[in-house]
């Protein structure tokens, strides 16, 4: 189903506004979220961050006497993050007697709303009060280092590709593009993109939602075919991974997460005894390799999806927003091992966020998309 009938189905089934107006109404939202050249595509054509305005659209529509958010910015560039929190807000205040509960990792997004905070720490609330007063003066050590967790608080990381030469003679192309054009659905998202990732670089690629971040790991790893010049790569298609926005949707749903792990192991001759530690490393407690993806967070999921390429230590990994459904905590330790396994293996990273701060903590270079271009920002620029 097309998105504008998608939103419009709320109003016309659940708020039984007529056929027309629930069509227009639909249209005025996605105009307001900024995605109205959207409103004829279906979902699975969308970018993450795109998917997620539409989600929210089509969740208001109705006007529901509770809205519940959860973590409804995910995956969303700053501006589009605020702008969520204004229309939540709105939500709330033209409804009558209505509830907002909202389901966030973002702590700005948590000051914007305001009103009640409850912190949960292993299936207990451990912290609440009203929101201002728990960021301000958290009481459990708990929410304190949540809050402290922001990557703007990270310690500096070293950066090999700042402080190496360019012709080091230790430093080998993993990935070019030449002259590359990435389109999605006849649309030109890039134009002319010029790049070379060598052994130990991380690159970070920012930019507005739906700019064209994906597509362009997408044509990088073979995934999408580009429209002009060429990707050169080695022919090992395991050397080149991809660490998705949403894991749910690359797991089988009905295989427990240790069978899965294990024909990977199986498949591609691993090494199993490595198994333990890694997992150790991640956080993720060994009796979840019983359960089926379906059973963990997505978070845990997440980290499922990074052990899997821990095991199989690729050459080239496009990270698209992976910590987009961590809490900050996890994050920051999902980042930290992220950085070590590419310094330790000599792999290339390039890593997607809508994160400033994180990139310039982690990343040796950044890339913004920017109308259709990509601008580099150098180490100085910073």
């Amino acid at each position: 189903m097309k998105v504008v009938k998608q939103v419009g189905e709320a109003y016309r089934l659940v708020a039984r506004s007529g056929a027309q107006a629930s069509r227009q109404a639909a249209q005025a939202d996605l105009a307001q979220l900024g995605i109205a050249a959207a409103s004829e595509q279906l979902p699975g054509k969308l970018s993450g961050g795109m998917a997620q305005r539409v989600a929210f659209a089509a969740a208001r529509a109705g006007g529901a006497p509770l809205l519940i958010a959860d973590e409804p910015t995910k995956g969303l560039d700053a501006v589009r993050v605020s702008e969520i929190g204004d229309m939540l807000l709105k939500s709330l205040a033209e409804t009558p007697r209505a509830g907002l509960l909202v389901i966030t990792h973002d702590m700005a997004l948590a000051r914007q709303i305001g009103g009640r905070l409850m912190v949960m720490c292993k299936g207990e609330v451990i912290e609440q009060g009203e929101t201002r007063e728990v960021m301000a003066a958290p009481t459990h050590p708990y929410t304190r280092r949540l809050i402290a967790a922001a990557p703007e608080a990270w310690p500096e990381v070293p950066r090999s590709m700042c402080d190496a030469p360019a012709e080091s003679s230790s430093r080998k192309a993993i990935i070019r593009a030449e002259g590359l054009t990435v389109a999605r659905s006849k649309q030109p998202l890039l134009r002319d993109v010029n790049l070379s990732m060598s052994n130990g670089e991380i690159v970070g690629i920012q930019g507005v939602s739906g700019c064209g971040k994906s597509s362009l790991g997408d044509a990088l790893l073979g995934l999408l075919a580009s429209r002009e010049g060429q990707v050169l790569r080695d022919d090992v298609a395991m050397h080149y991974q991809k660490l998705y926005q949403d894991p749910v949707a690359i797991f089988p749903p009905y295989r427990t997460l240790g069978r899965l792990l294990k024909d990977i192991i199986s498949r591609h001759r691993l090494d199993d005894g490595e198994l333990p530690g890694l997992m150790e490393r991640l956080a993720l407690a060994p009796e979840l390799l019983a359960r089926l993806p379906g059973q963990v967070s997505g978070g845990e999921l997440q980290r499922f999806a990074l052990l899997q390429l821990m095991l199989i230590k690729p050459r080239f990994i496009f990270a698209d927003e992976p910590t987009s459904r961590l809490d900050p905590l996890v994050q920051q330790e999902v980042i930290a091992q992220m950085v070590a396994m590419v310094r330790e293996q000599g792999m290339a990273l390039m890593l997607v966020s809508h994160d400033t701060a994180l990139l310039r903590k982690v990343a040796d270079r950044v890339l913004v998309v920017e109308e259709g271009r990509l601008r580099e920002l150098t180490c100085d620029g910073w």
